[in-house]
């Protein structure tokens, strides 16, 4: 038996490794300074050691992140109650909270029975996962409220969503629920400080701050399993406050310009109509004159500051603005500088503005100051134009703003541009079929601000763009990239390969007598995503690639039990994993092998971008990295970037912002800490336009393709330009009638032409061979390399149109470069042995 286990993965021993003690720490700061603060009377920080009243679903109950392929298998969480008491506070409302634990056993026990109902048969993995995320628990009524000896409370809302459903914009969920509106009006009729935690991962309803004394308000958002730690280190000030909003937080849903129209709201899951355009999230509101609640990049500190300009200068196609930061104020803090450009109107009409960099200083002790110098391409810009498929610059005043969040600006210098400029010639993308009006400011409102920007900038620096126009242009031009040991391989290898192996290279590996399904399909490492095939490997010394699944954390099987017979694994059946997953529960086998792999859970993506920290966002990435090397993992599913258009969209936890700029920087520092780690990837996802979760494989995106490119594509260019990820993900839906996965357009004329991708493309899982999928040999002509997560089908339908014997064809050249590729990645991830 001995000589059996120590070649199983895992470890033997269950407890606490120095590599979590050493991760919990990083996912603990990195959950602290994502944290932001939205309201604050003067409340906080609390005293140590000082009383609070605790209450709410989200107490004991603490949401540490969404479900689906967004949730992690570890170890612990920690909860709003333990990190308080962890942290020394002292806890008046035990009785409440433990009378509601015995409320919460039972209702979670009446919606279990709920969610198998609306699955169909139990057993049924796919109907229970989508029934899983889209029915999620509703918090239960708790004992009535009365006041306890302090004159403190803290009530946590908690909200839980996931992939397979958007949220709804009804009570319990965007809005408060009856139950959590009668209990928040009792807390702050009986207490004379209230606190209210959201411990949510999008936008929600804030109108009861308009109603209630609430002293204090607290984006938690879903911190990973260290949330309660951090959160109580920001209540006490041991770590000071620093998180910004990524997204406007409306006054309405209904201010939102998609939210008539957006997935169910109008009944209409077949073609989601972009009639925004490019007007999304603060291009809107400060286009259209509407007031956010809460704007973007905006944040409270426990101190206060201020932001000193220098002298901005433009050279190689850049402009670099040194910002002097001050704490003014008598606590230590962090804070974050943004840079807007007001770009002029002309052949378009354009937003108010756009980000176009952003920094934030280290922590500044009282009196302290730093420098930030805020550096950026001039290509950003640049706006599209689709008649003419080219970027391009109108001639014009380009104003520059700085300030703390996108309503707090003002102007520090203008560029200017003489004449009208085309810049680099693209080749149209994606071309629409559907009638599309979108909506556009009034041309009088866009002269407003122009003009006002003009008279505050008097005075101010003004820099000549004309100079800059080839530097600039250059940017949109891809790297070009010398042919590395490992592609110049893969051509030779692919030589050798049959078309049987090339066809089953282009699918992922399939798993002998149980059918693929999402999120569980690997076979090398139980509870990953899946695997590429292992069939080279005896003939050539070519491994699979493991493919995990993220954002928040490697999701793979906590407990593993072999066979001491032969070392084979007892695996679960469909029904017991979801008794895993509802329960808690394991089957043990008396006389089996135990071993044990415990990852860490990391904040949401969207917490994480609240940072505004790039060197934070590597170190994460680091720690995921280590993590793949010790489980094994070649390539990381996430990170998630797609743009919170709608706050409904089920999956936003997993993304980052309303902003393209945030997504793709925030990308590329996590992909770049990944792979510092030798043969371990990140999987950019979910490309592109995966803004609607409900009939996600059917729905059509209708989008302009300016929209398309300065919105919904630009994060994904940037993450490939300044990170290189190893791989993509493409996503379930359509693009103007075509899935992504099928689209020449999306993986090779723009990823790969245009930006200069080098590595692997793939599918999200069974997203072929399904009514209304997509293809898997239309995949290989379109350029995804890879389908996922591996059904003959997918195989036999590329021999099949190879040899045109139904109705598809396929160019054997086309399939030769999507087995270089994979090869060549392979390689670069040591999965080739000798």
């Amino acid at each position: 038996m001995d000589n059996t286990a120590w070649k199983l993965p895992g470890t033997a021993d269950p407890s606490l490794s120095e590599r979590e003690k050493q991760h919990a720490v990083l996912a603990r700061r990195a959950a602290a300074e994502g944290i932001v603060l939205l309201e604050n009377d003067g409340v906080l920080p609390l005293a140590a050691g000082s009383a609070v009243a605790l209450y709410g679903y989200g107490a004991r109950y603490t949401v540490k992140g969404g479900t689906g392929s967004g949730s992690v298998n570890n170890r612990y969480n920690v909860t709003v109650d333990q990190g308080l008491r962890n942290a020394g506070f002292r806890v008046t409302t035990d009785a409440w909270l433990d009378d509601y634990d015995a409320r919460c056993a039972a209702a979670h026990e009446t919606w279990v029975k709920k969610v198998y109902a609306l699955a169909g048969e139990p057993g049924s993995f796919e109907g229970l996962y989508h029934a899983y995320s889209g029915n999620p628990m509703q918090a239960p009524a708790g004992a009535d409220i009365a006041k306890t000896d302090t004159d403190t409370a803290i009530y946590v809302i908690s909200r839980i969503s996931g992939e397979g459903a958007d949220r709804k914009a009804a009570p319990g969920d965007y809005y408060l629920s009856d139950i959590e509106q009668r209990d928040l009006e009792a807390v702050c009729a009986a207490y004379q400080k209230v606190i209210v935690i959201l411990n949510v991962g999008g936008v929600m309803d804030l109108s009861f701050l308009d109603k209630l004394p609430v002293s204090a308000l607290v984006l938690l958002s879903q911190a990973g399993m260290e949330g309660g730690n951090a959160l109580a280190d920001v209540l006490s000030g041991k770590a000071p406050v620093s998180g910004r909003l990524t997204d406007s937080w409306a006054r309405d849903y209904a201010d939102y310009p998609s939210s008539a129209h957006f997935s169910h709201n109008d009944g209409n899951l077949i073609r989601e109509y972009y009639n925004d355009d490019i007007y999304v999230g603060y291009r809107y509101f400060d286009s259209f004159g509407v007031s956010p609640r809460y704007p973007f990049g905006y944040g409270l500190s426990y101190t206060s500051f201020t932001r000193e300009s220098g002298a901005p200068a433009v050279a190689n196609g850049k402009v670099c603005l040194p910002v002097t930061v001050r704490n003014t104020g008598s606590r230590p803090g962090r804070e974050t500088v943004l840079l807007f450009a007001a770009c002029p109107a002309g052949l378009r009409q354009k937003e108010r503005k756009r980000l176009i960099a952003f920094g934030k200083t280290k922590e500044l002790a009282p009196g302290e100051t730093e420098t930030l110098m805020l550096e950026t391409c001039l290509s950003h810009l640049a706006s599209y134009h689709t008649g003419k498929a080219s970027w391009y610059l109108d001639a014009g005043r380009y104003t520059l703003l700085l300030g703390a969040d996108s309503e707090h600006t003002a102007p520090i210098a203008v560029l200017t541009l003489a004449e009208t400029a085309f810049l680099h010639r693209t080749g149209n993308i994606c071309p629409l079929h559907d009638a599309l009006k979108t909506i556009q400011p009034e041309a009088a409102r866009q002269a407003a601000w122009e003009a006002a920007d003009k008279a505050a900038a008097e005075g101010l620096p003004v820099l000549p763009l004309d100079g800059e126009l080839s530097a600039i242009a250059a940017a949109f031009v891809p790297e070009k990239a010398e042919e590395d040991p490992a592609d110049a391989w893969a051509k030779e290898m692919v030589k050798k390969l049959t078309r049987k192996e090339k066809a089953a290279l282009a699918c992922g590996r399939i798993r002998q007598g149980d059918p693929s399904f999402i999120g569980n399909a690997a076979v090398k490492l139980p509870g990953a995503a899946g695997e590429t095939t292992a069939i080279l490997l005896d003939k050539y010394g070519i491994d699979s690639m493991i493919l995990c699944d993220g954002p928040a954390g490697l999701r793979i099987q906590q407990k593993l039990e072999f066979n001491p017979a032969d070392g084979s694994l007892y695996t679960l059946s469909r029904y017991e994993m979801l008794e895993n997953r509802f329960f808690g529960k394991l089957f043990p086998h008396d006389d089996a092998i135990v071993r044990w792999q415990f990852a860490s859970a990391i904040p949401v993506g969207t917490l994480l971008a609240q940072t505004f920290d790039l060197t934070l966002m590597e170190e994460v990435g680091a720690l995921i990295g280590r993590e793949m090397e010790e489980f094994g993992v070649t390539l990381w599913l996430a990170p998630g970037m797609n743009i919170h258009r709608n706050p409904l969209c089920g999956r936003n936890f997993e993304y980052y912002s309303e902003d393209p700029l945030l997504s793709g920087k925030m990308a590329a520092a996590l992909t770049r800490g990944v792979q510092r780690c030798p043969g371990c990837g990140t999987t950019i996802k979910h490309y592109a336009c995966n803004n609607q979760e409900e009939n996600r494989r059917g729905v059509s995106s209708v989008v302009s393709e300016r929209a398309l490119r300065e919105i919904y594509l630009r994060g994904f260019e940037i993450a490939v330009r300044e990170s290189q990820p190893a791989s993509i993900m493409t996503s379930y839906n359509k693009i103007n009638g075509e899935h992504t996965a099928n689209s020449h357009d999306l993986c090779t004329a723009t990823a790969r032409e245009q930006w200069g991708f080098r590595g692997v493309i793939m599918t999200d899982w069974t997203t072929t061979n399904r009514e209304g999928g997509s293809s898997a040999a239309k995949c290989v002509s379109a350029g995804n390399d890879l389908t996922m997560p591996g059904l003959m089908n997918d195989i036999l339908e590329i021999l099949d149109a190879l040899d045109s014997k139904g109705d598809q064809s396929l160019d054997e050249k086309d399939l030769d470069a999507c087995a270089v590729r994979i090869l060549a990645t392979a390689k670069r991830m040591g999965c080739v042995k000798g």
